[in-house]
């Protein structure tokens, strides 16, 4: 008989005694390692069934033919140090509890030999070379068990100090009396606060701290988006000034507030980022300024309102959502290039004489007096909000005309 029918014959055999050799390393388990207990958590105690049972396949499979496949730990086994880990458990513990594992199956696998190959010289081969791959398996399925533990600890740790920052951020946002000395952060002077989405929150805080040369105070929220301030200065100028040409991360949303002064500023900013961040979703831009989109951020509030006031300032211009109504896109560029006929017509990409015959229509069906309304021009600037914003079925407000 080879040493390879012999070794198949033994792990077959033991491969039968699976759930009797679980049971046997559940009793020494208890037994052997009583601080690792897991009854009193349902979790880990079925993640740790079923790392026994997968690991017992895996060994077999591989001292029955060691060509069939890499030497590696069982997905099942990795949950299971993930989750001890998160649990408390320490590592010495799970060592321990790998190792009784191990000599539970080690026996079975004596004991089977003994049973099926009666020359003492056969068997001694046959368990000369299980051993070897016996304990190779064993190694790395500890060193991996020490590297998943490792890895696990350490984003626990991370996890944690973000988790205790949201909280002291949460409680200063919210005016409570808090220590700050967890944020490594100074709340005296200006402030500019920015929300993060669709992109790592500290890389875009790192790509807007090199140009003003200080270090942001970053925060992520378990579902990826985030937040930063920055110290600010005012002669860095206005935040679009500074930061409007800087190259993004691919993805990111971002959405700053006005600068701010001290702790209530801090609270300020990150309160007008938060109305610029609807703001920038609703118009799908990548990024805004809070400076420069505080009309939109106002009437975001009162969708309804507002799409009342459009619609009743406008009446007399027609569709004012439609893409083919021309006096309407005019009239907006026209008052965003601050009134300034020449660049209206560069910017729409016609004659300047085209521009001038449709204010002439638009002042045709307004009227004169009524051109140079800042109601006019404040209805025609949040046309792109309200067209962003479908009313829901039944927001409807009495006509103000009515």
């Amino acid at each position: 008989m080879s040493i390879e029918d012999g070794l198949r014959r033994v792990t077959g055999a033991v491969r039968e005694r699976i759930p009797e050799l679980y049971e046997a390393i559940r009793l020494r388990l208890q037994a052997e390692t009583p601080d690792y207990s897991l009854a009193g958590n349902e979790q880990l105690s079925t993640a740790e069934s079923a790392t026994i049972t997968a690991s017992l396949h895996d060994v077999l499979d591989y001292l029955a033919d060691p060509a069939s496949g890499p030497v590696r730990a069982s997905n099942e086994a990795l949950r299971e140090v993930r989750m001890a880990a998160r649990a408390g458990v320490s590592l010495q513990l799970l060592l321990r509890g790998s190792r009784v594992a191990q000599s539970a199956t080690w026996d079975f696998l004596l004991e089977e030999a003994h049973r099926l190959i009666e020359r003492d010289a056969e068997r001694i081969v046959v368990l000369r070379r299980a051993s070897a791959q016996h304990f190779a398996w064993n190694q790395i399925v500890s060193d991996a068990i020490v590297e998943a533990f490792e890895q696990e600890s350490s984003a626990n740790v991370l996890q944690s100090r973000e988790r205790r920052k949201l909280s002291t951020l949460n409680a200063v946002l919210a005016g409570l009396p808090v220590d700050t000395a967890e944020l490594d952060y100074t709340f005296d002077g200006l402030h500019l606060a920015a929300r993060v989405a669709g992109a790592p929150s500290e890389a875009v805080a790192a790509a807007a701290a090199t140009k003003t040369g200080t270090r942001a105070l970053v925060a992520t929220y378990p579902g990826g988006d985030g937040v930063f301030w920055l110290p600010w200065s005012a002669r860095y100028g206005a935040p679009a000034e500074r930061l409007g040409k800087l190259d993004w991360p691919a993805g990111a949303r971002i959405a700053f507030g006005a600068v701010g002064a001290g702790v209530e500023g801090f609270r300020l900013s990150y309160r007008q980022a938060g109305d610029a961040r609807t703001v920038a979703e609703t118009l799908d831009r990548s990024v805004v300024w809070y400076d420069e989109i505080m009309l939109e951020a106002l009437a975001v509030h009162d969708p309804v309102a507002t799409r009342e006031f459009v619609l009743d300032e406008l009446a007399p211009l027609g569709d004012v959502f439609d893409p083919a109504n021309v006096i309407v896109e005019t009239l907006r560029t026209y008052f965003a290039a601050g009134e300034n006929a020449v660049v209206t017509a560069q910017r729409l990409g016609v004659h300047s004489r085209t521009v001038a015959y449709r204010l002439r229509s638009a002042e045709s069906k307004i009227g004169a007096h009524n051109m140079h309304r800042d109601e006019l021009a404040t209805a025609l600037r949040i046309v792109p909000l309200v067209q962003a914003v479908p009313p829901a079925p039944g927001d409807s407000l009495p006509s103000p005309a009515l």
